[in-house]
């Protein structure tokens, strides 16, 4: 192996550094088998779908509030049968994919286009 290719992991690495720079490194270990152990006794976590209740009743409440409280939203989630979290989470992306909305838009946040708001001396 050249000194000038590239390594394709850590361990790899590690024997090229030994062999032509003659450093003394410990024992090279992966990253992945260090998380790996973690990652295999648990299970992934399935991605939640909303009910159309769900859907409608949090979009009803984003319509008129875009940012609850903490407490609204703990409310929101008991009466759901939803985590916080998730409930947090739906509020964060909605008011993300609302901005989104309006720069595909061409427009500001604030409902105007910026050549309409723009003024001109007469």
């Amino acid at each position: 192996m050249k000194y000038n290719k590239l390594c394709r992991d850590s361990a790899e690495t590690c024997a090229v550094l030994l062999h032509y720079k003659g450093i003394c490194v410990p024992a090279c270990k992966r990253k992945e088998q260090d998380t790996a152990k973690d990652r295999n006794n648990t299970p992934k976590k399935s991605r939640l779908v909303f009910t159309d209740l769900q859907r409608r009743t949090l979009l009803a409440i984003f319509k008129e509030n875009k940012r609850p409280s903490k407490e609204m939203q703990l409310t929101i989630s008991q009466q759901l049968g939803l985590e916080l979290t998730t409930v947090s989470n739906f509020f964060m992306n909605a008011r993300r994919r609302s901005l989104d909305k309006w720069t595909d838009e061409g427009g500001s946040p604030g409902g105007h286009s910026s050549a309409s708001s723009t003024c001109t001396k007469a």
